[in-house]
């Protein structure tokens, strides 16, 4: 089965696969180009929320992420509801997520708005067979790490190699994967992180080939969409 783990990167998406005994990457625009390239694929882990919060629906799983990772919850984002999302710029999108959730939302969060969107979009096209997931690149380190947080930055050389070297321990082979895509794409098209994240998320679907994935759930399930709200690793 061909299983994939994405993350958001400044071309568009890194994707780590396996399939057959063997890992490869992609670096695409778009998911449907990804989809078109690798049709076969079957599950993914993706590091972007999938389920949004409505009028008459409030995403609740990201308190649950943040008690999971404790002093390191900030890594959790809370995303803007789907009107936002929506939203023509960033005044609107503010006036939105205010309206419906009772609070603004930050630069940042409206910057990733427009991945979050074609998610959110490709949810409603995507084939019955494949399995589409969010995930959290810091939540499946903690359980390749036998359920310790990693305390350490990724963005700092000692957090970035800290979390390298666990999943080189799983997959040895992953070090000469990380070479040929820093020797393929740049830095400013793929950050060392992007490449570290979709790294995790990867292993972590592999995972769950042998023991099954594992999931945190929103308390209220599904979205008004009735997409399931939960996070895999």
């Amino acid at each position: 089965m061909k299983l994939a783990g994405i993350d958001s990167c400044p071309l568009g998406w890194v994707v780590i696969l396996h399939d057959a005994e063997e890992f490869s990457f992609e670096a695409v625009k778009s998911i449907d180009e990804l989809m078109k390239t690798h049709p076969d694929l079957r599950r993914v882990l993706i590091d972007i929320p999938i389920g949004l919060s409505s009028e008459n629906f409030t995403r609740t799983i990201e308190s649950k992420l943040r008690k999971e990772l404790g002093n390191r919850s900030s890594t959790i984002f809370t995303p803007a509801c789907r009107k936002a999302i929506y939203a023509q710029d960033y005044d609107e999108a503010r006036k939105l997520n205010k309206d419906i959730l009772g609070k603004s939302i930050s630069i940042q969060s409206y910057n990733i708005s427009k991945k979050i969107k074609e998610v959110d979009q490709f949810m409603e096209i995507k084939a019955n067979e494949l399995e589409f997931f969010e995930s959290h690149p810091e939540i499946c380190f903690k359980y390749l790490n036998e359920s310790e947080v990693i305390q350490t930055k990724k963005s700092t050389k000692e957090g970035f190699l800290e979390r390298f070297q666990l999943l080189q321990k799983q997959y040895p082979q992953l070090k000469k994967l990380y070479q040929n895509i820093t020797e393929t794409f740049p830095k400013s098209k793929v950050k060392p992180d992007d490449i570290l994240d979709a790294m995790v998320l990867c292993v972590s679907n592999l995972k769950g080939n042998s023991s099954g994935l594992n999931f945190i759930e929103d308390e209220q399930n599904a979205d008004d969409k009735d997409i399931f709200v939960k996070v895999a690793y």
